[in-house]
């Protein structure tokens, strides 16, 4: 009890200040890390639990009870935040049950006291309490759906910007997808926790504790990962609200390809599609743009003298694919080449990968193996087998 007693604490600590290290850290972007940094800090309040359990009484514990239905909501605004500008107007509907919780919560105490004394050991009959477990599953109910907007924020997302950029990795939000798991792990945990102390309400305190304590690795994680991430913005050099304007229409694009009866843009029309696939194509296998390392859809869209949602939205209707896979699909076929070239035979896969248009022999082997199913390495030595076998 005395060691996870002091891993709870310096794990308060430690998630006060980290809140802090993320809110103001000099590379972060504000209106994103705000909501990394309230995310941190209302784990800290009920982490505090156990040890007001310990050093006030079980009923103040009601008045941190409310807080774990904020955690949920800053991920998932924090998440949102990557795309758009998150007002006020469009964060309130996501603290609405909290307040409501907050009230309930008020009552219950009032009630708890007029009937049980102040202490430090939670009555069973507390714990058994039907209003009580109602509580708990309705909290823990609410971190799953968050769980699942959150990362359906996430895939929205990393679905929009395929439809601008060629090269993800500088903006890859691979990290908050593990974030997003790792919070679920989080609510499996207390999950797991919760059942315990229905079967041995004797050992709240401990158990409490215990959650506290998994918490804190998690804390430092995100908050590692969370300053040092950048933005779509910051990488572009441009403003947020013409990136968002941007991801907009790759949302709606993306919406044509998967809800064509429910399309907000109207169709290009056969004609005009044709022409934008046609000269696109050229681009790429007369002109082979595609060797460029960091093509976008702007650069794509200024080389056909048409506005980029157009080419996007011609890419997507007239050739089924996202600008993404357009532009990565034809760096494949030409490593491919290059791999299978009895010239290029003793070339490293580095240098095959960079002669092809990637920027790195990480994202080569990454997109290569998405394509093909093999990595190059192993792509080139499945050929020389079956050369070898037909000779």
């Amino acid at each position: 009890m005395n060691m996870l007693m002091f891993i709870s604490a310096l794990g308060i600590l430690q998630a006060a200040v980290l809140s802090g290290v993320v809110y103001f850290h000099p590379r972060s972007d504000h209106s994103v890390s705000r909501f990394l940094a309230l995310h941190i800090f209302f784990f800290c309040i009920p982490m505090c639990t156990p040890l007001v359990q310990q050093f006030v009484s079980w009923q103040a514990m009601f008045f941190m009870d409310p807080f774990p239905m904020l955690n949920g909501p800053m991920l998932y605004l924090y998440v949102r935040s990557f795309k758009e500008d998150i007002t006020w107007r469009k964060a309130w509907p996501h603290l609405i049950l909290f307040f409501i919780y907050g009230v309930i919560d008020t009552q219950l105490f009032f009630h708890f006291t007029e009937v049980y004394p102040p202490g430090h050991a939670v009555p069973e009959e507390v714990v058994h309490n039907p209003m009580s477990i109602l509580r708990v599953c309705i909290r823990l109910v609410q971190l799953v759906v968050y769980y699942f907007l959150a990362l359906n924020a996430l895939n929205t997302y990393q679905r929009s910007i395929q439809q601008l950029f060629s090269e993800t990795s500088k903006i890859s939000l691979a990290w908050v997808r593990w974030h997003i798991k790792g919070y679920l792990i989080l609510v499996f945990a207390m999950v797991g926790l919760y059942f315990i102390i229905l079967q041995m309400p004797e050992y709240f305190a401990m158990i409490l504790l215990i959650n506290t304590s998994l918490v804190t690795p998690y804390i430092y994680i995100i908050t590692f990962r969370g300053v040092t991430q950048s933005t779509l913005w910051q990488f572009q050099g441009l403003k947020k609200e013409e990136v968002e304007e941007k991801l907009h229409q790759a949302e709606e694009l993306e919406r044509l390809v998967h809800e064509p009866k429910s399309q907000k843009i109207p169709s290009l029309g056969t004609e005009r599609t044709n022409d934008i696939v046609a000269r696109t194509t050229a681009l790429m296998e007369e002109g082979r743009i595609y060797l460029r390392t960091d093509l976008t859809l702007q650069n794509l869209a200024d080389q056909l003298h048409t506005p980029a949602y157009q080419v996007s939205q011609a890419i997507n209707e007239g050739m089924g694919k996202t600008f993404y896979d357009l532009v990565n699909g034809y760096r494949i076929e030409e490593a491919k080449r290059l791999l299978l070239d009895p010239k290029t035979k003793n070339t490293k896969i580095i240098a095959v990968g960079l002669d092809s248009g990637f920027n790195s022999k990480t994202t080569f082997n990454t997109v290569f193996k998405k394509f093909t199913g093999y990595t190059p390495t192993d792509f080139r030595e499945l050929h020389d087998k079956e050369l070898v076998h037909v000779q």
